[in-house]
Protein backbone atom coordinates (compact mmCIF):
# COMPACT_ATOMS: atom_id res chain seq x y z
CA UNK A 1 0.00 0.00 0.00
CA UNK A 2 1.54 3.25 -1.15
CA UNK A 3 2.07 6.14 1.22
CA UNK A 4 0.52 9.46 0.35
CA UNK A 5 1.78 12.89 1.27
CA UNK A 6 -1.20 15.27 1.00
CA UNK A 7 -0.66 18.58 -0.76
CA UNK A 8 -4.23 19.79 -0.31
CA UNK A 9 -6.50 19.59 2.68
CA UNK A 10 -9.23 17.00 2.12
CA UNK A 11 -12.65 18.45 2.93
CA UNK A 12 -14.85 15.89 1.14
CA UNK A 13 -14.86 12.13 0.65
CA UNK A 14 -16.65 10.66 -2.36
CA UNK A 15 -17.53 6.98 -2.08
CA UNK A 16 -18.56 4.43 -4.62
CA UNK A 17 -21.49 2.44 -3.24
CA UNK A 18 -21.52 -1.21 -4.40
CA UNK A 19 -18.61 -3.26 -3.00
CA UNK A 20 -17.32 -0.16 -1.23
CA UNK A 21 -19.99 0.77 1.31
CA UNK A 22 -22.47 -2.04 0.64
CA UNK A 23 -22.52 -5.47 -0.96
CA UNK A 24 -25.16 -7.71 -2.43
CA UNK A 25 -27.23 -9.82 -0.05
CA UNK A 26 -27.14 -13.12 -1.91
CA UNK A 27 -29.57 -15.02 0.38
CA UNK A 28 -32.10 -12.18 0.06
CA UNK A 29 -31.74 -12.21 -3.72
CA UNK A 30 -32.23 -15.99 -3.82
CA UNK A 31 -35.33 -15.67 -1.62
CA UNK A 32 -36.69 -12.97 -3.89
CA UNK A 33 -36.13 -15.08 -7.02
CA UNK A 34 -37.97 -17.96 -5.32
CA UNK A 35 -40.88 -15.61 -4.59
CA UNK A 36 -41.10 -14.65 -8.27
CA UNK A 37 -40.98 -18.30 -9.30
CA UNK A 38 -43.79 -19.08 -6.85
CA UNK A 39 -45.97 -16.32 -8.27
CA UNK A 40 -45.25 -17.37 -11.85
CA UNK A 41 -43.73 -20.87 -12.11
CA UNK A 42 -43.01 -20.32 -15.81
CA UNK A 43 -40.31 -17.87 -14.78
CA UNK A 44 -37.17 -19.82 -13.82
CA UNK A 45 -34.98 -19.01 -10.84
CA UNK A 46 -32.50 -16.27 -11.68
CA UNK A 47 -34.59 -14.89 -14.53
CA UNK A 48 -35.28 -11.54 -12.86
CA UNK A 49 -31.57 -10.90 -12.30
CA UNK A 50 -30.78 -11.87 -15.88
CA UNK A 51 -33.57 -9.62 -17.14
CA UNK A 52 -32.15 -6.74 -15.10
CA UNK A 53 -28.66 -7.23 -16.46
CA UNK A 54 -29.88 -7.37 -20.05
CA UNK A 55 -32.31 -4.46 -19.72
CA UNK A 56 -31.71 -2.26 -22.80
CA UNK A 57 -33.17 0.88 -21.27
CA UNK A 58 -34.34 3.44 -20.89
CA UNK A 59 -33.39 3.87 -17.25
CA UNK A 60 -35.21 6.46 -15.11
CA UNK A 61 -33.39 9.75 -14.64
CA UNK A 62 -35.28 10.82 -11.51
CA UNK A 63 -36.82 9.01 -8.57
CA UNK A 64 -40.24 10.17 -9.79
CA UNK A 65 -39.68 8.18 -12.99
CA UNK A 66 -38.92 4.91 -11.24
CA UNK A 67 -42.47 3.62 -10.87
CA UNK A 68 -42.91 3.79 -14.63
CA UNK A 69 -39.67 1.87 -15.03
CA UNK A 70 -40.77 -0.88 -12.65
CA UNK A 71 -44.11 -1.21 -14.43
CA UNK A 72 -42.26 -1.67 -17.71
CA UNK A 73 -39.76 -4.09 -16.16
CA UNK A 74 -42.38 -6.47 -14.80
CA UNK A 75 -44.49 -6.28 -17.95
CA UNK A 76 -41.45 -7.14 -20.05
CA UNK A 77 -40.52 -10.10 -17.82
CA UNK A 78 -44.10 -11.39 -17.96
CA UNK A 79 -44.15 -11.13 -21.76
CA UNK A 80 -40.83 -12.92 -22.11
CA UNK A 81 -42.15 -15.99 -20.28
CA UNK A 82 -45.73 -15.64 -21.52
CA UNK A 83 -47.30 -15.80 -18.08
CA UNK A 84 -51.02 -15.34 -17.52
CA UNK A 85 -52.65 -11.96 -16.99
CA UNK A 86 -53.26 -12.87 -13.34
CA UNK A 87 -49.63 -13.81 -12.80
CA UNK A 88 -48.50 -10.65 -14.56
CA UNK A 89 -50.67 -8.61 -12.20
CA UNK A 90 -49.05 -10.33 -9.21
CA UNK A 91 -45.61 -9.46 -10.53
CA UNK A 92 -46.66 -5.83 -10.94
CA UNK A 93 -47.59 -5.74 -7.27
CA UNK A 94 -43.98 -6.56 -6.31
CA UNK A 95 -42.93 -3.15 -7.59
CA UNK A 96 -39.44 -1.88 -6.67
CA UNK A 97 -37.09 -4.44 -5.16
CA UNK A 98 -33.52 -3.55 -6.05
CA UNK A 99 -32.85 -1.47 -2.95
CA UNK A 100 -33.62 -4.51 -0.76
CA UNK A 101 -30.79 -6.57 -2.28
CA UNK A 102 -27.96 -5.06 -0.23
CA UNK A 103 -26.34 -5.28 3.17
CA UNK A 104 -23.82 -2.91 4.73
CA UNK A 105 -20.19 -3.85 5.38
CA UNK A 106 -19.40 -3.98 9.13
CA UNK A 107 -16.94 -1.07 8.90
CA UNK A 108 -19.11 1.31 6.88
CA UNK A 109 -21.28 3.02 9.47
CA UNK A 110 -18.47 3.68 11.94
CA UNK A 111 -16.35 5.15 9.15
CA UNK A 112 -19.12 7.49 8.02
CA UNK A 113 -19.88 8.59 11.58
CA UNK A 114 -16.22 9.37 12.25
CA UNK A 115 -15.83 11.39 9.07
CA UNK A 116 -18.96 13.36 9.88
CA UNK A 117 -17.63 14.25 13.34
CA UNK A 118 -14.49 15.55 11.62
CA UNK A 119 -16.61 17.91 9.51
CA UNK A 120 -15.88 16.06 6.26
CA UNK A 121 -18.49 16.44 3.53
CA UNK A 122 -19.69 13.09 2.15
CA UNK A 123 -20.93 12.02 -1.25
CA UNK A 124 -21.76 8.88 -3.19
CA UNK A 125 -20.96 8.61 -6.90
CA UNK A 126 -22.30 5.30 -8.18
CA UNK A 127 -22.65 3.69 -11.58
CA UNK A 128 -26.08 2.63 -10.31
CA UNK A 129 -28.86 2.31 -12.84
CA UNK A 130 -31.53 3.89 -10.60
CA UNK A 131 -31.55 7.37 -9.00
CA UNK A 132 -32.94 6.11 -5.67
CA UNK A 133 -29.65 5.67 -3.82
CA UNK A 134 -31.45 7.01 -0.75
CA UNK A 135 -33.75 3.96 -0.61
CA UNK A 136 -30.78 1.61 -0.61
CA UNK A 137 -29.12 3.51 2.21
CA UNK A 138 -32.32 3.53 4.28
CA UNK A 139 -32.71 -0.21 3.79
CA UNK A 140 -29.30 -0.95 5.33
CA UNK A 141 -29.69 1.52 8.20
CA UNK A 142 -27.78 4.53 6.88
CA UNK A 143 -29.51 7.90 6.99
CA UNK A 144 -29.35 9.42 3.49
CA UNK A 145 -28.90 12.89 5.00
CA UNK A 146 -25.47 11.84 6.24
CA UNK A 147 -24.43 12.57 2.67
CA UNK A 148 -24.34 16.01 1.12
CA UNK A 149 -24.58 14.59 -2.39
CA UNK A 150 -25.99 11.33 -3.82
CA UNK A 151 -25.34 10.86 -7.54
CA UNK A 152 -26.16 7.91 -9.79
CA UNK A 153 -25.01 7.43 -13.37
CA UNK A 154 -28.67 7.18 -14.38
CA UNK A 155 -29.36 10.69 -13.16
CA UNK A 156 -26.18 12.08 -14.70
CA UNK A 157 -26.34 10.21 -17.98
CA UNK A 158 -22.59 9.70 -17.45
CA UNK A 159 -20.72 6.75 -15.97
CA UNK A 160 -17.39 6.57 -14.18
CA UNK A 161 -14.60 6.83 -15.24
CA UNK A 162 -15.84 9.67 -17.45
CA UNK A 163 -14.06 12.76 -16.04
CA UNK A 164 -17.31 14.72 -16.05
CA UNK A 165 -18.83 12.42 -13.42
CA UNK A 166 -16.14 13.34 -10.89
CA UNK A 167 -16.12 17.03 -11.75
CA UNK A 168 -19.90 17.31 -11.46
CA UNK A 169 -19.77 15.60 -8.06
CA UNK A 170 -17.11 18.01 -6.80
CA UNK A 171 -19.19 20.89 -8.15
CA UNK A 172 -22.26 19.60 -6.31
CA UNK A 173 -20.20 19.42 -3.12
CA UNK A 174 -18.98 22.98 -3.74
CA UNK A 175 -15.35 21.93 -3.30
CA UNK A 176 -12.37 21.79 -5.64
CA UNK A 177 -11.41 18.35 -7.03
CA UNK A 178 -8.07 18.60 -5.21
CA UNK A 179 -9.96 18.79 -1.90
CA UNK A 180 -11.75 15.49 -2.61
CA UNK A 181 -10.77 11.97 -1.62
CA UNK A 182 -12.38 9.32 -3.82
CA UNK A 183 -12.83 5.66 -2.75
CA UNK A 184 -13.77 2.90 -5.21
CA UNK A 185 -13.24 -0.84 -5.63
CA UNK A 186 -12.38 -0.62 -9.35
CA UNK A 187 -8.96 0.53 -10.53
CA UNK A 188 -10.29 2.26 -13.64
CA UNK A 189 -12.60 4.40 -11.52
CA UNK A 190 -9.75 5.31 -9.17
CA UNK A 191 -7.66 6.33 -12.17
CA UNK A 192 -10.52 8.45 -13.48
CA UNK A 193 -10.67 10.39 -10.23
CA UNK A 194 -6.91 10.90 -10.21
CA UNK A 195 -7.07 12.22 -13.77
CA UNK A 196 -9.19 15.19 -12.65
CA UNK A 197 -6.92 16.00 -9.71
CA UNK A 198 -8.61 14.08 -6.89
CA UNK A 199 -6.75 11.96 -4.41
CA UNK A 200 -8.08 8.45 -4.95
CA UNK A 201 -7.74 5.20 -3.04
CA UNK A 202 -8.59 1.68 -4.16
CA UNK A 203 -10.52 -0.35 -1.59
CA UNK A 204 -9.51 -3.97 -2.06
CA UNK A 205 -11.63 -5.78 0.50
CA UNK A 206 -10.49 -9.26 -0.53
CA UNK A 207 -6.80 -8.36 -0.99
CA UNK A 208 -6.77 -9.60 -4.58
CA UNK A 209 -5.42 -6.61 -6.46
CA UNK A 210 -1.84 -6.02 -7.59
CA UNK A 211 -2.55 -2.28 -7.66
CA UNK A 212 0.56 -0.33 -6.69
CA UNK A 213 -1.14 2.94 -5.84
CA UNK A 214 -2.78 3.92 -2.58
CA UNK A 215 -4.84 0.94 -1.43
CA UNK A 216 -6.81 -0.06 1.67
CA UNK A 217 -8.40 -3.33 2.70
CA UNK A 218 -11.22 -1.82 4.76
CA UNK A 219 -12.69 1.50 5.85
CA UNK A 220 -11.66 1.00 9.48
CA UNK A 221 -8.90 3.59 9.57
CA UNK A 222 -9.83 5.77 6.63
CA UNK A 223 -10.16 8.85 8.85
CA UNK A 224 -6.49 8.51 9.79
CA UNK A 225 -5.46 8.85 6.15
CA UNK A 226 -7.05 12.27 5.70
Amino acid sequence: MADHTPTDRITAVIFDRDHTLLHFNLPAIAHFEQHIHTLAPEIPLGAAATHWQSWPGPWPQTSADEQQFWDAFWQSLARQYQVSAEQSSRLQQIGPFYHTCFVVYPDTIACLETLRTQGIRLAILSNFELPSIDLTLQHVGIAPDWFDVLISSAALGIRKPDPRAYLLTAQALAVAPAACLFIDDLEENVAGAQAVGMRAILIDRYNRSAYTGERILSLDNLHMLI
